[in-house]
């Protein structure tokens, strides 16, 4: 099997990889594992109540959002449990998947949750270094008899995996952070075996409540800090509410290091659109926040619109969207890139 990269030493070709190990700064992988599962009595109230929280929920959202091609579930902020997500694409692939590849995996906790498909082979693949964690996984998921990781830093814009050889590409509230999210679209669109499937989920968009991860820190009333206040007042805000235990993933670093994608949801599937992708599945979540940030300051939320003429109502208050994506049988692979070969 051919490598180009050592896992956990990046590639070559990207010089702003970072080489320090976060693990110190970031809660451990297991119990972050633990902590994600539901019981099968709250799954099942989730099965039966979905409905209702669906037509409850799509009445605050525009008649132009909810005709979205493929749109089939509008949920508040829960409804839709780690395990649900994960049998979701079972859906859509006519096969067990071979191999798996985790866009963005952070510490690696996620693998362990992809487990379940019982793939030949899983790929792992983060910009940031999280060495520890990923051996502390690794050694857990044998000790489970599940299959091991293989961890690889990298750019998610420039995956050293060959094209066409990963049966299902996942990943979890990683899109809203990436930078040159077109690139990482078509990365998805190479790699990805014929008959093979992506799946998914990001938020807090941008433009949403929270959407830079820090902004309601002080109360409702700062939902909307990072795209109402100033450079200079932003900065202040984030001096006032900055704690003494920053993590490695919370919203000040990201804010520090700009680590934002800054689309809405229809730019977004513009992007899987060009980058040859078509969206087999689409569930909207809203946020509870904004919901009430809006009625409870109905003029401050029309000023924000007034403030980003580009956006619609929708966009302030969809927080997160959750996709199966899949290959259009004239989408665009792109060149064969060196590096490993998944099958």
């Amino acid at each position: 099997m051919e490598v180009s990269a050592q896992p956990h030493t990046g590639t070559r070709a990207d010089t702003n990889l970072s080489m320090a190990d976060l693990s110190s700064s970031t809660q451990e992988p297991i119990s972050q594992y633990l902590q994600s599962r539901s019981g099968w009595i709250k799954r099942l109230l989730y099965y039966l109540v979905r409905p209702l929280l669906h037509r409850c929920t799509r009445r605050y959202l525009s008649r132009e959002m909810l005709s979205l091609a493929r749109l089939h579930w509008v949920l508040p902020e829960r409804g839709f449990p780690i395990e649900t997500r994960r049998r979701w694409p079972a859906k859509y692939l006519s096969l067990k998947p071979k191999v798996i590849l985790v866009l963005g995996t952070g510490s690696g906790w996620d693998t362990l949750t992809w487990a379940s498909h019982r793939p030949n082979r899983m790929l792992a693949v983060e910009k940031y270094l999280f060495e520890r964690h990923w051996q502390t996984v690794s050694s857990y998921a044998r000790r489970l008899g599940l299959v091991t990781p293989d961890f690889l830093q990298a750019d998610l814009g420039r995956l050293p995996v060959r094209s066409e050889s990963v049966d299902l590409v996942v990943s979890d509230a990683v899109f809203e952070h990436c930078q040159d999210m077109p690139a990482v679209a078509r990365e998805i669109s190479r790699i990805l075996s014929p008959g093979g499937i992506a799946y998914a989920s990001y938020g807090p968009m941008w433009y949403c409540f929270g959407g830079d991860h820090f902004s309601g820190r002080g109360g409702l009333e700062q939902g909307y800090n990072h795209i109402c206040l100033t450079n200079q007042e932003y900065r202040a805000y984030q001096e006032t509410y900055e704690t003494s235990h920053e993590d490695a993933q919370s919203g000040l670093r990201y804010s520090q290091l700009e680590l934002f994608s800054k689309h809405t949801t229809r730019e977004y599937l513009e992007i899987y659109a060009s980058a040859g992708l078509e969206v087999a599945d689409l569930i909207l979540e809203v946020s509870r926040e904004a919901v009430e940030f809006r009625q409870k300051w109905p003029g401050r939320f029309v000023s924000l619109l007034e403030a980003h003429p580009q956006l619609t109502a929708d966009d302030l208050l969809v927080k997160g969207n959750l996709v199966i994506l899949r290959k259009k049988s004239s989408g665009v692979v792109g060149r064969m890139r060196g590096g490993i070969d998944a099958c």
